[in-house]
């Protein structure tokens, strides 16, 4: 089975949730981080699944979070 790592690649908070294992024993796990709300799954590259490689300029502080905007914003209705 696939190991739950330690922390988020991109915003390096503890405790990943795993959300779904592949259909294929141990093929792949797919984790959820609940702060930054990024998912990778178990078998993408290294530079996507360990924090101390993912690309610093797409890491996110989770103290950030609190000024990021809802996404996706929800249009106004359109009227007929």
């Amino acid at each position: 089975m696939n190991k739950r790592p330690a922390a988020c690649p991109r915003c390096e908070s503890a405790g990943p949730e795993v959300l779904c294992h592949s259909p294929v024993k141990d093929a792949w796990t797919v984790f959820h981080c609940a702060t930054c709300f990024f998912t990778w799954r178990s078998s993408e590259p290294d530079f996507i699944t360990d924090p101390a490689k993912y690309p610093a300029h797409f890491k996110i502080s989770p103290a950030d979070m609190a000024h990021f905007s809802i996404m996706p914003a929800i249009p106004e209705r359109k009227r007929r």
